[in-house]
Parts: structure tokens; C-alpha cells; sequence
């Protein structure tokens, strides 16, 4: 008699975490750049910006999504002016600011960021945006738009 109860005290709360689970990973996000720099390359001057538009549209309300900047050399040649997040909604606009600081020139190549096979110039400072989406019970979904950037 007792193996009904614990039997069912532990099958129910599985079987309800599975089902918010899969209701989340149903989602299907889009996560575009509309603006991305020409041949994926952005020419900056020093003390220049540039601000990047990442669009998310959703069927589902996500709880969080977010977009930041990434370089391989942080704060040296490019500099990322904080970051955009959109709480509760199902579609958003987020803007992202870019800024050239110091001369890219004296850059050696860069090969392997930031994955695997990806090579970068010389002169050319890479960089990307990382912009995701984040559902109830945790399940995230991201995209990542890498590009180089040349300040002469």
C-alpha cells in the first residue's frame, strides 16, 4: 500500500518539470543582426561609433533577452559601450555601440577565434556580438554574429 504514494510522489513532480521543460524548448527564437558591416568588416576612425540593431522575435514571452559585445583584444583597439536586455516580451530591438580607440595596424593574425577555423587578418581587431534569448526553466538560446574591425 505504501508503494503507491512514494511511487507517485516521485513520478509527479518528474513528469511536471518535463513538461515545463518541453514547453520551453518549443520556442523558437529568431535573433537577426539587421545591420551587420559590409563584408564583415566595420572601418572605424579613432573616437568613432557605430551602433549595431540585433532584432528578437519570439511565439513564446521570453523572460530575459540580452545582447553584449565580445573582442579578442577587450578595451585595447575597440571598446563596447555596455550592454542592451529587453525583461518579458516576445519581440525587441537591441542596440549595441561600438567604438574605435587605437590603430588596429600593428596587429598579428588571429587564427581559432571565436571558433575553430575562423581566421581574422592582420591589422584587423575581431570582434562579435552575442545576443540570446533565456525562457522559464532555464532553457537559453543564443546567436553570435562575428565580424573584424580596422581602426587605421
Amino acid at each position: 500500500m505504501k508503494r503507491f504514494p512514494i511511487t507517485t510522489g516521485v513520478i509527479l513532480p518528474v513528469v511536471l518539470l518535463l513538461c515545463m521543460a518541453s514547453r520551453a524548448i518549443a520556442a523558437n527564437p529568431t535573433i537577426e543582426l539587421l545591420n551587420p558591416p559590409p563584408g564583415g568588416l566595420l572601418e572605424l576612425e579613432a573616437g568613432e561609433t557605430y551602433t549595431f540593431n540585433i532584432e528578437i522575435t519570439s511565439d513564446e514571452t521570453f523572460t530575459l533577452a540580452m545582447a553584449t559585445g565580445d573582442t579578442y583584444h577587450p578595451r585595447r583597439y575597440v571598446m563596447w559601450r555596455g550592454n542592451d536586455r529587453v525583461h518579458r516580451a516576445t519581440s525587441a530591438i537591441l542596440h549595441l555601440t561600438i567604438e574605435g580607440r587605437d590603430s588596429t595596424a600593428d596587429l598579428p593574425e588571429v587564427y581559432d577565434w571565436p571558433a575553430p577555423g575562423d581566421y581574422w587578418s592582420e591589422g584587423t581587431a575581431p570582434a562579435a556580438i552575442v545576443a540570446g534569448v533565456r525562457y522559464k526553466g532555464g532553457v537559453v538560446i543564443a546567436e553570435r554574429f562575428s565580424f573584424a574591425v580596422v581602426v587605421p
